[in-house]
């Protein structure tokens, strides 16, 4: 999760009641990670430093250097480490229009507009949450383990990046790739592009690393790869859904039979996936915002020759000018086009 605003806005006083309110705790809440911060190095030499805690942080240094060895710089993130009291460091909320897949965008200075904020107060995100709601928005509101500053600080290694399962150690290693992708690309105004190429290289350097670190016959590649399978199958079927209800929104309908059907497609949907929180428009843009364009960026990889430094090379010569628009959510061909024109031979510097 990209939050360049939170950082930027952080150090700016800014006009505006939502602003000023947003400035307040993402800077009480980025200085409480400050505060709480300690070289990894010390936790490490920690004798109360548990084993499990050990064990997760020792792998951060061999994610760091299969990052840079493939292009991706580290920019001295990750070399400190916060052990939080609360299992999510943030929480997301986003918003949606009921009949229309039309996002609630927050505009900040310096870094853009984000169909997203992340609050340290999880109160203060139901008091937004229910604001919303009352001027007619559906909202969508998670626990988030993980954040970029999009490469304004450094940033530490969270405790709530360790998730509560045994294969903790796959988690970290996409969580780290995943955000580390943010602090070297991120461009103004693009959420879904920034979050999806986000996903796109946690999801294959993740797969990259196990087979590296593990070996190509290891149960936790083979694990991963499992994984990775049955969530592209949730995953196409959250975006058949996503399209039929685009289809439905845009119909000449009424809006109590746009309302009936939207509410038995998301029903249908809920049952067969058993998902975890009750899906609506929020919910379903915030599925679209972190998974667009998947095969074309694998496509690009492809023409790249499978190499990472040539694929960032390709990114990296996006014209200002490529969306069609800000916030644009079909960013395949943006990503069709870099794939036509090819692939640099040297690698960016």
């Amino acid at each position: 999760m990209a939050l360049a605003a939170l950082a930027a806005l952080a150090s700016l006083g800014s006009a505006g009641c939502l602003t000023t309110r947003y400035v307040i705790q993402a800077g009480m809440g980025q200085a409480e990670l400050w505060g709480e911060s300690r070289a990894i190095d010390d936790v490490l030499e920690d004798a109360r430093t548990d084993e499990r805690t050990r064990v997760l942080l020792r792998e951060v240094g061999e994610v760091r250097r299969f990052a840079e060895a493939r292009g991706l710089a580290t920019k001295g993130n990750y070399r400190s480490y916060v052990a939080l009291d609360r299992p999510a460091v943030v929480w997301f909320l986003a918003a949606s229009r009921p009949l229309s897949f039309e996002p609630k965008l927050w505009h900040f200075p310096i870094v853009g507009s984000f169909p997203y904020t992340g609050w340290f107060d999880e109160r203060e995100a139901l008091k937004m949450a229910a604001l919303l709601r009352d001027h007619g928005y559906e909202t969508f509101l998670r626990p988030v383990r993980a954040y970029s500053t999009g490469g304004w600080f450094r940033d530490p290694v969270l405790s709530s990046m360790f998730s509560s399962r045994d294969d903790a150690l796959r988690d970290l290693v996409n969580v780290l790739l995943h955000e580390l992708t943010h602090a070297n690309i991120l461009v103004s105004d693009q959420s879904t592009f920034n979050e999806s190429i986000a996903s796109f290289v946690g999801d294959t350097m993740t797969e990259e690393y196990l087979g590296a670190r593990f070996g190509a016959d290891s149960e936790e590649l083979r694990v991963y790869r499992e994984e990775l399978a049955a969530s592209r199958v949730r995953g196409a079927r959250l975006a058949a859904a996503y399209a039929e209800l685009a289809a439905l929104y845009a119909s000449d309908a009424g809006d109590d039979d746009k309302r009936a059907r939207k509410q038995r497609i998301l029903s249908q949907l809920d049952a067969e996936l058993k998902l975890p929180y009750r899906p609506n428009n929020a919910a379903m843009l915030g599925f679209k915002t972190y998974n667009a364009g998947l095969d074309e960026f694998a496509a690009l990889f492809a023409t790249c020759g499978r190499d990472w430094p040539r694929f960032f090379a390709a990114i990296d010569t996006l014209a200002p000018g490529a969306f069609p628009k800000p916030q644009a959510e079909d960013i395949g061909p943006v990503i069709d086009a870099l794939a036509a024109r090819g692939c640099p031979a040297a690698p960016r510097s």
